[in-house]
């Protein structure tokens, strides 16, 4: 579920399997360890076109969330079953998302 990218950059993906219950999205427990250690509890997802969202980060017991921005994100891309989101993180609080349909084209 997650990986380092060509460029050094570690990287995650999410299939999203119930669009209309999202109303935040967990970050793989074994990727926490690059977000920085310091409590940061904003960050910014960035799609490639340019167009971004601010977004809260949670932390509980159960891990670490995007939330507080999430369900605009979700609503905003028409996530739905079965889409593949592809999240690279540059070590900054910014996240990358590539986002790719159910036929494996990326929108």
């Amino acid at each position: 579920m997650n990986s380092i990218n060509r460029d050094g950059s570690p990287c995650f993906y999410k299939i999203i399997l119930d669009p209309g219950q999202i109303e935040e999205l967990r970050i793989p427990s074994e990727f926490v360890k690059h977000i920085i250690e310091e409590t940061v509890e904003t960050t910014l997802i960035k799609w490639l076109c340019g167009k971004y969202w601010n977004m809260k980060l949670c932390e509980d017991e159960n891990g670490m969330f995007f939330h507080g921005g999430w369900k605009k994100f979700s609503v905003e891309q028409h996530l739905e079953w079965g889409d593949f989101l592809l999240f690279q993180y540059d070590g900054r609080m910014t996240f990358y998302v590539r986002i790719f349909d159910k036929n494996g084209l990326e929108r």
